[in-house]
């Protein structure tokens, strides 16, 4: 009798510790890497670590900023506590270091018509002449820019966490026009950057809503929902758009977080498709193809005229994906180990894998020939594709 007391309780433990999950697998536990795939890139050179730009332990400060690359004309700009850095890209010589008015950037910085744009964690944004790093204008609009900076010929476009769009002068800083968008009761963290397309600016807010206005004066074209609310509280009705809108032909496309990717009309706003997709990473065009990255980590590619779903990949779900690059019709982007990935952006198909020192990956960014890729650490590194 003892003997079979003792079993069932055994076996009833089990069952407890199977109920409770402690065997079970976890559903959202990050895919395994198929590292079967061959090598893709080399490593060129690299940056030791530093800090992270913001201290995580001073509260006014809590924002850090993700945007630390770009590669401008074969030219690596990149962010070191209060200096902008510009590497070679191809051999990391150092062409020129400017100090910048700020370490508490939050915005990246944004790089154009020699200019170099940014905004810090207490709402001041920052224009620079890229020729010398002397400060051009200094504007305070004590509200916070996270997304980056869009500078155009005539104007700075910058879209604050209250969602007001502000379009500003490039030579002398004077507004010129602003957008107020109505913000939701609860909202998640992060900001669309503005986008531009002949003579237009597409902007997407916090409330799930896309806007369409003119560049030179700020008129309103029109103002459309990208999804409709899915329930009834305030989790259900949470529909942030965190994603930069893109244009091609007389279409422009967005999705929003908990709700959908869209198809509108550029110039009479009607919607021309809306299917489930939620995202809050930017889009991909790639010929007949919109490619986005879900909050789940899957990449799906829809039919850009339909918006039927042509193809998926789960291969990389819940790993922390960077935001995902294009480059002669592959994708590459990295993930929470440190391993850069190559995929065939016509059919979805893995093509390679790299396995890199980095930590975390949170960013890459490309050219034509190599990869600049960062860790949460600020870790560096310059790869070149093969």
């Amino acid at each position: 009798m003892k003997i079979f007391a003792i079993i069932l309780i055994f076996l009833s433990g089990c069952q407890t510790l199977g109920t409770l999950g402690f065997i079970e697998e976890d559903p959202r536990a990050p895919k395994k890497v198929d590292r079967s795939f061959p090598a893709f890139a080399s490593e060129r050179w690299s940056k030791i670590e530093y800090p992270p730009l913001i201290n995580f332990q001073s509260e006014q400060d809590k924002y850090i900023g993700n945007h630390l690359l770009k590669i401008v004309n074969n030219q690596v700009f990149r962010l070191k506590d209060n200096s902008l850095i510009i590497n070679n890209i191809s051999n990391g010589r150092e062409l020129s270091e400017f100090t910048l008015e700020s370490n508490t950037i939050v915005s990246g910085v944004s790089v154009g018509y020699q200019t170099f744009v940014y905004s810090n964690s207490e709402g001041d944004i920052y224009a620079h002449e890229l020729s010398d790093g002397s400060i051009r204008w200094k504007k305070s609009l004590q509200d916070l820019v996270i997304s980056e900076v869009l500078i155009t010929s005539r104007s700075v476009f910058v879209q604050t966490s209250s969602d007001v769009l502000y379009s500003i002068n490039l030579r002398d800083g004077e507004i010129e026009w602003t957008k107020s968008a109505q913000s939701p009761l609860l909202s998640i963290r992060g900001t669309a950057s503005p986008y531009f397309y002949e003579g237009l600016i597409f902007s997407s807010f916090s409330n799930g809503r896309l806007a369409a206005i003119r560049s030179t004066d700020g008129i309103q074209l029109w103002e459309k929902p990208i999804s409709i609310l899915k329930g009834s509280t305030e989790l259900e009705k949470l529909m942030d758009s965190d994603t930069t809108p893109i244009a091609f032909d007389e279409s422009v496309y967005v999705a929003n977080f908990n709700g959908s990717l869209t198809r509108f009309d550029i110039r009479s706003g009607e919607k021309v498709f809306s299917v489930d997709f939620s995202t809050s990473e930017d889009l991909i065009i790639y010929r007949d193809l919109i490619i986005g990255q879900s909050n789940d980590d899957e990449i799906i590619a829809f039919d850009a005229i339909n918006g039927t779903k042509r193809w998926s990949n789960e291969n990389f779900m819940f790993r922390n994906l960077s935001s995902i690059n294009l480059l002669n019709g592959k994708l590459y982007f990295g993930d929470l180990d440190g391993y850069l990935h190559e995929v065939d952006a016509s059919t979805g198909e893995i093509l390679g894998i790299t396995r890199t020192s980095l930590g975390a990956i949170n960013q890459v960014v490309l050219n034509d020939e190599f990869i600049a890729a960062s860790d949460f650490s600020g870790k560096i590194k310059i790869f070149e594709i093969f």
